[in-house]
């Protein structure tokens, strides 16, 4: 039959929380004595922990328990003397015993027998289930001794023939921690939890593995016991097995990461953009872990938190139920309704270049690029294809600097506009094919490149509104020379590891001018260049680098 177990504690009229006597059935049924101990008074029975479990009915749903869950031929093989707390009340029977079910049992049982002359203040006792409860005592304003593990009251005390049963009024408080609530969770979480256990490490424990012999060479044999190690979490300064840290933990189903990640994989079909599954995923379970113990006012308070991956998690859009808290022994976990992939996680940054004239028929010229005062010149290769990385990796591929130039229809009037319509160009056999973006809603800063040594004004806006005007001293340097200045590198470009004397030149997004929000449906977008005295007219890259604000 199946069974689940519901602890419920009955309270006596004369106990009230102080450790009280037997009645006299019970002197009767058992022969007991007692002994009084710091004004606690103990009952004596001449009976094994088990017995008295089974036979006494009070307690007998906590046998029950013990039984169904395999503790009880555990106690009777190991043979010790035991320290175990029970709470009298009733049994429910439904299902099987759970991993819950076993875990709660082993809460309540201890290989130490702690005797009530020798519980001190402060004291910890370490439970089958790896939780240290705390014990306090104290004396009430009658001088008697109140004994508590947590937060549960003893109302009795019962020496038995191999060790002490501590009654207690309640349910002893003894959450999992971090890494005990990863561990159980069920199977609707086998793919965060699978996420979070494949960071995991095994290290060989030798002083608890034990000798069992030697090998042919003379090499000792261990009946080998490893650890779980956990140095993907702690090189971010999150002990996740640790009981002294303070931590918040959020568990997406696995229904909400499918659904999550079935929308993003939408969203860059929509925008015609590819991205890899590894970095969705990772941001996935990135984002689940905090190194501070967060409460509902703090998730309702506050738009952002950063995990300690530094992953963003915007309150405001993603959905937690905050109802209905896991305690944690060293933090706190909240159930996830509904999680959202950031656009700012979707897209690295948008950068493209203007050269792809060359692959565009008339009419797509004539749409892309539509110019005053303005006459396609030449595309010149001005640099020739490099990569800053070591040339056995081939992570970073070699980027040209090939620019678009222009000559004035009337050259006595340094002024032009072109309003550019970005796009970009896929190479499929020998044909280029040529599609606009499309821009997302949400906030990016604006990045843009020339060349270097220009003279004039150059102002640019994007679908109308104005981002800046570049102005004759800012072009005449090298500030705007290609995209050699400015902004990051493309994704997990690492200047230690890159090798060739250029490589902080390598690919970056170039010199900021501002910001755009773009809003709405994502949509294609016009670049507005507007020059003014400029002696060339020169083009190289844009670049829209997502914010925290692009979510």
């Amino acid at each position: 039959m199946k069974k689940s177990y519901i602890l419920c504690a009955l309270f006596s009229a004369g106990v009230a929380g102080i450790l009280g006597s037997c009645s006299d059935t019970w002197d009767d049924h058992y022969n007991e004595t007692q002994e009084v101990v710091e004004n606690t008074t103990i009952s004596v029975v001449n009976q094994s922990i088990t017995n008295y479990l089974e036979n006494e009915p009070s307690v007998n749903s906590m046998y029950q328990l013990f039984q169904e869950t395999g503790m009880i031929e555990k106690l009777k093989q190991k043979e010790k003397i035991y320290t175990i707390l029970a709470i009298e009340g009733g049994v429910k029977a439904n299902r099987e015993a759970s991993s819950d079910d076993v875990y709660t049992a082993q809460t309540y049982i201890s290989d130490m027998s702690v005797s009530p002359s020798h519980i001190k203040n402060g004291d910890r006792i370490l439970m089958w289930s790896g939780k240290y409860l705390a014990i306090t005592k104290e004396t009430d304003e009658n001088y008697q001794s109140i004994i508590k593990f947590n937060n549960a009251t003893v109302n009795k005390i019962i020496k038995l023939d191999n060790g002490y049963l501590y009654i207690v009024d309640q349910v002893v408080d003894a959450p999992r921690n971090l890494y005990e609530t990863i561990e159980s969770l069920g199977e609707n979480y086998s793919i965060f939890k699978k996420m979070v256990t494949s960071r995991y490490q095994l290290a060989f424990d030798k002083v608890n593995s034990p000798i069992v012999g030697v090998d042919q060479t003379g090499n000792t044999v261990y009946d080998s016991i490893f650890t779980v190690k956990a140095p993907y979490f702690t090189d971010k300064g999150l002990d996740i097995m640790s009981e002294n840290i303070s931590a918040t933990l959020l568990i997406p189903s696995n229904e909400v990461i499918t659904e999550a990640l079935n929308t993003a994989h939408q969203s860059l079909k929509d925008w015609g953009l590819e991205r890899n599954d590894t970095i969705l995923e990772n941001w996935l379970f990135q984002s689940a872990f905090f190194n501070k113990k967060y409460t509902k006012e703090d998730f309702e308070n506050n738009e952002d938190l950063k995990s300690i991956f530094s992953s963003q998690w915007r309150t405001t859009v993603q959905g937690v139920d905050l109802d209905h808290p896991i305690a944690m022994s060293n933090g706190v976990g909240y159930y996830v309704t509904k999680v959202k992939i950031p656009t700012n996680v979707l897209i690295y940054r948008l950068k493209d270049y203007l050269k792809w004239w060359e692959f565009m028929t008339d009419a797509e010229k004539s749409e892309y690029y539509k110019t005053t005062n303005l006459i396609f010149k030449e595309l010149k290769t001005e640099v020739e294809a490099w990569t800053g990385w070591p040339a056995k990796i081939d992570q970073f591929p070699k980027i040209e600097n090939r620019v678009i130039y222009f000559n004035y229809e009337d050259d006595t009037n340094k002024t032009y506009t072109l309003d550019y319509t970005p796009v970009m160009c896929k190479t499929v056999g020998i044909d280029h094919i040529i599609t606009p973006y499309k821009l997302p809603a949400g906030k990016y800063d604006v990045h843009v490149g020339f060349r270097e040594k220009l003279k004039g004004n150059i102002t640019v806006y994007i679908n109308g509104t104005k981002i800046k005007t570049i102005t004759q001293n800012e072009l005449s340097g090298s500030t705007f020379h290609y995209d050699r200045n400015g902004g990051g590198y493309p994704e997990g470009y690492d200047t230690s590891k890159a090798t060739d004397k250029k490589k902080t030149a390598y690919d970056r997004d170039g010199v900021k001018i501002g910001e755009y929000t773009a809003t709405g449906e994502a949509k294609t977008f016009v670049i507005r260049f507007e020059g003014d005295g400029c002696d060339k007219v020169v083009f190289h890259h844009w670049c829209l680098k997502p914010t925290a604000d692009c979510y």
